[in-house]
């Protein structure tokens, strides 16, 4: 049966600048590997979380798995504060989104260095 821990796999042409951009914004590093020469990395928002990203090589999945989806999925992560997250990422000079209010959630996305969307949700304050 499945279990609660969940991992989504990302696809990326730089795994190291992916890991030093999820750093940046409070994920911790779990693991690292070398496949064939290149950087496999797991990444989550603590080391206790239910969720993490595998941050593969692009180019290593393409030719070695050519059937795969590489498009980044749609995510959608919640905080406790928004508008901290919001204006720690405007500092930080992270491409945003603009903080909109949908009923009682505060909603905005945000883009890695590649250009993947994420989106952000969570109570108005």
């Amino acid at each position: 049966m499945f279990n609660g821990k969940t991992q989504v796999m990302l696809y990326l042409e730089d795994v190291a600048k992916a890991v030093t951009f999820w750093q940046s914004l409070g994920f911790v590093l779990l693991d690292t590997q070398e496949a064939d020469g290149t950087m496999v990395a797991e990444i989550a928002p603590s080391a206790a979380a239910d969720l993490s990203f595998v941050l593969y090589d692009l180019t290593y999945v393409q030719s070695h798995s050519p059937e795969v989806n590489v498009a980044a999925p749609s995510i959608m992560f919640t905080a406790d504060d928004v508008t901290a997250l919001y204006k720690k990422l405007m500092a930080q000079k992270v491409q945003l989104g603009e903080l909109i209010q949908l009923g009682e959630r505060l909603i905005f996305n945000f883009a890695d260095p590649e250009g993947n969307y994420f989106a952000v949700s969570g109570n108005a304050e």
